[in-house]
């Protein structure tokens, strides 16, 4: 028998966009790729402007807070 699962079953796709000229967002950064997060069990879709030069700690951190 297989084991019944005691949640959701959820599968995150992360990509980025990335050669995109700087432009200024709506806050007055400037943003020169977009972060693509899909869950594809949820069909949950969230699309960021980030700057290139992004480390790990600032992206999690922008995943958490959106």
């Amino acid at each position: 028998m297989l084991p019944i699962p005691q949640g959701l079953i959820s599968e995150l796709t992360i990509d980025f966009i990335i050669g995109l000229p700087p432009t200024k967002t709506r806050i007055g950064e400037v943003a020169n790729a977009i972060l693509v997060i899909v869950n594809k069990y949820t069909k949950f879709l969230e699309y960021f402007a980030i700057i290139i030069i992004i480390i790990a700690a600032e992206l999690a951190d922008l995943f958490l807070e959106q």
